[in-house]
């Protein structure tokens, strides 16, 4: 460590007699000069991207992926367990993701149309607060993802009465209609 000290001492020293500046005016150039080098390679290294980072549609999807997996292992457990279905596969796909449903406030004032009639209007508005993070509005609820269609494969799907009861549990379940549930035999 005292050799490397050394050695930029003399370095500077040298440096100093040639440029015929000072020594502290060259360690300030010098700490200058270094502090750009530093901040043009932090340009170039590629920073790491945190869960904030990433687009929210990504996001979305990853918890789209999520929801569905816990359904279809739900739906398994519960197929399975139907006499008759025997060993069971489930798919599910969804419509969309969780929507965030927020309190709003409905304001009625009197609105005279042209014809001169008097109308009641309703006015339709969110209630924002201002938090942390800048103005957001107040969630109420979050209403879970809508289901577009479920695929079910099992041992029992050859069945009629097998395949019955298991159209009335799921439609049951995730109150969908008949015609989004598909019921198969396996190989």
């Amino acid at each position: 460590m005292e050799k490397t000290i050394r050695i930029i001492r003399e370095t500077i020293e040298k440096i100093s007699e040639k440029s015929r500046l000072g020594k502290k005016l060259l360690l300030v150039v010098l700490l200058l000069a270094s502090g750009i080098v530093l901040l043009l390679l932090s340009e170039l290294i590629p920073a790491e991207k945190t869960a904030s980072a990433q687009p929210a549609q990504t996001t979305l999807k990853t918890d789209m992926q999520e929801y569905s997996e816990r359904l279809e292992q739900r739906l398994t457990s519960i197929i399975s367990s139907i006499d008759g279905a025997g060993a069971t596969k489930v798919m599910v796909t969804l419509e969309s993701g969780s929507e965030n449903v927020y309190l709003h406030d409905f304001d009625y004032g009197e609105n005279a149309d042209p014809s001169g009639k008097n109308s009641i209007e309703r006015k339709d508005e969110y209630v924002i607060i201002d938090g942390s993070s800048g103005e957001q509005g107040i969630v109420v609820r979050t209403a879970e993802p809508r289901v577009r269609g479920v695929a079910v494969v099992c041992e029992g799907g050859g069945s009629e009465q097998v395949r019955s009861q298991i159209v009335e549990a799921v439609t049951a379940l995730l109150d969908i209609s008949s015609a989004r549930v598909s019921v198969a035999k396996m190989n």
